[in-house]
C-alpha cells in the first residue's frame, strides 16, 4: 500500500473509532511503529489529528478534510438505514432536491423506480440516476468543487433561489444545540440555506457522529427543519430540544 492511501485509511479509521493507537495501526497496514508514528506526525500537520503517548485521537475540526470519495465509504449501512426512512416521506411526482452529501447520495437507490423531479448539485447523483427515464434530472449548475464532488457559488445559488422544491434532502457538517447546522465551507453553507428558504419541507440526514459539534459557519437553526433522520436513538436532551424545536425525528432502528 502507497503512503498516500495509507494516511487517508488512517484518516478512515480515526473518522470512525476516533482514537487509534501505533502498535494496532502497525500491525493493520503490516508496517513498523516508526513508519506509523510518522503517518500521525504528517497528519498532525495537517490539522487531522492530535498525538498521544503511543496513540492519536481525532481533532475536532471546523473544515473538512476527507473527500467525498473517502467518506463515501464509511457508515455505509447507517446511510442506507437513513435513507430507507426518507424515502418513505417521499411520493410519486414529488419534486425533491438531493445535495452532495454522501449520505443524501445513499438515497438514490431507495428512489430509482419513483416518477420524480430531482433537482440536485452533486456530480454523483447526476450519475446515479441520469438512466432513470422516469425521473426528471435537473444539475443547478455553477462552480464544480472537486473535494465535495459538486457544484456551488453564486450561479447554483441563483438557480436555487428561482426554483421550489417539495422536499429537500441534506446533510451537514455537525449539529451544535445551540448554533444548530454547521458546515465547513461558506459555499456550501450558502446552497443549503437557500434550499432550505425554496423547499415546502426540508429533511436534514445525518449520522450519529455529527451531534454535539460544530462546524466553520451556521446554516440555519434546528427550527428550520421538518425532519431529522438519523442511524441511532437519539439520548433524551437531543430528543427534548428537537421536541422544543417542533423537528419530526425519525431513525433507521425504530422505523420512527
Amino acid at each position: 500500500m502507497m503512503t498516500a492511501q495509507r494516511r487517508e485509511e488512517v484518516k478512515k479509521y480515526l473518522l470512525q473509532y476516533k482514537t487509534a493507537s501505533v502498535a494496532d495501526m502497525a500491525r493493520r497496514f503490516q508496517v513498523s511503529g516508526q513508519t506509523i508514528r510518522r503517518d500521525f506526525e504528517v497528519l498532525e500537520m495537517e490539522g487531522f489529528l492530535l498525538r498521544s503517548y503511543g496513540g492519536a485521537t481525532i481533532k475536532d475540526q471546523k473544515t473538512s478534510v476527507l473527500s467525498n470519495q473517502v467518506k463515501s465509504e464509511l457508515f455505509v449501512d447507517e446511510k442506507k438505514a437513513i435513507c430507507q426512512q426518507a424515502a418513505r416521506l417521499i411520493y410519486p411526482n414529488d419534486c425533491i432536491f438531493i445535495d452532495h452529501s454522501t449520505t443524501a447520495l445513499a438515497l438514490c437507490e431507495e428512489i430509482r423506480h419513483l416518477p420524480l423531479t430531482v433537482v440536485t448539485n452533486s456530480y454523483r447523483v447526476i450519475g446515479h440516476l441520469s438512466g432513470c427515464t422516469n425521473i426528471q434530472l435537473i444539475c443547478t449548475g455553477g462552480t464544480y468543487h472537486g473535494g465535495i464532488e459538486g457544484f456551488t457559488g453564486l450561479e447554483t445559488v441563483r438557480y436555487l433561489q428561482q426554483h421550489c422544491m417539495d422536499k429537500a434532502f441534506l446533510s451537514c457538517r455537525a449539529i451544535d444545540p445551540l448554533r444548530g447546522i454547521n458546515d465547513a465551507y461558506e459555499t456550501v453553507a450558502n446552497v443549503r440555506q437557500t434550499v432550505i428558504e425554496n423547499s415546502d419541507h426540508s429533511i436534514l440526514l445525518v449520522d450519529h457522529t455529527k451531534f454535539g459539534k460544530s462546524g466553520f459557519i451556521s446554516v440555519c437553526g434546528l427550527e428550520q427543519l421538518d425532519y431529522l433522520i438519523t442511524d441511532q436513538p437519539l439520548n433524551d436532551e437531543w430528543t427534548r430540544l428537537l421536541v422544543e424545536k417542533q423537528v419530526k425525528v425519525l431513525d433507521g432502528t425504530t422505523g420512527g
